[in-house]
């Protein structure tokens, strides 16, 4: 796989910063450890939820890992590379987050759209609430499927606009500036199966007064 490097749009890069602020801001107050052990407890939950459970061994990628992502808790079950650009913004500015805490898990700083050589397939890909957060969607779809295999599996989640007509109005205008990419349920079907991966279910995990927080979980069989 040749590498590639994404150029990252203005809006992307205000997400990114704001992203960071957001951080910073959230966890004032909170006692580290505290906040970690309520944080595995919820990534059990959520897997627990989608009937998705951690096999031992099995080597996967959490894409836009965030300081505390899934890798939190399947640390020293499966075989973890956790990817996600902001990971030395995280190490320098927040006190959850160090890499020598988790010598199982390989990290790469760098933004999900671009490649990298040396990983070239996982046996599952777990997409966090990252996907809307990249600079450029199809790109960084592209880049999760460049890294599966036939039989891998994808476990997606993402906030999904509910109503059709809010949806231009929010590409338009940074009406939700955390998050660069503004899309429907239909878009991201489309998108996943057009590259190869068959929707097993989906789900929704919340919803609120604009967004439903929807996960997908698929298989890829090959374009």
């Amino acid at each position: 796989m040749l590498k590639t490097e994404s150029k990252p749009t203005l809006r992307w890069r205000v997400a990114q910063y704001l992203e960071r602020r957001w951080w910073q801001r959230y966890l004032r107050g909170k006692l580290p450890a505290d906040y970690l052990r309520d944080k595995k407890a919820y990534w059990k939950r959520t897997l627990d939820q989608l009937d998705w459970p951690p096999v031992l061994g099995r080597k996967v990628l959490d894409a836009g890992c965030g300081p505390a992502g899934v890798y939190i808790y399947l640390n020293g079950i499966e075989t973890v590379t956790a990817l996600d650009p902001l990971l030395e913004n995280y190490e320098a500015e927040l006190n959850i987050f160090r890499r020598e805490d988790y010598p199982n898990v390989k990290f790469l700083a760098q933004p999900l759209e671009d490649s990298f050589d040396d990983e070239p397939a996982f046996d599952a890909i777990y997409c966090f609430n990252a996907i809307n957060h990249v600079s450029d969607w199809g790109a960084a779809i592209d880049a999760l499927t460049a890294h599966a295999r036939p039989g891998t599996r994808l476990l997606m989640t993402s906030d999904v606009h509910r109503h059709k007509l809010l949806l231009p109005i929010f590409k338009a205008l940074p009406g939700d500036a955390l998050h660069p990419q503004q899309h429907g349920p239909e878009a991201y079907r489309s998108a996943l199966q057009q590259r190869g991966w068959r929707i097993e279910r989906e789900h929704l995990l919340r919803r609120e007064s604009i967004f439903d927080y929807t996960a997908w979980v698929a298989v890829w069989e090959g374009e």
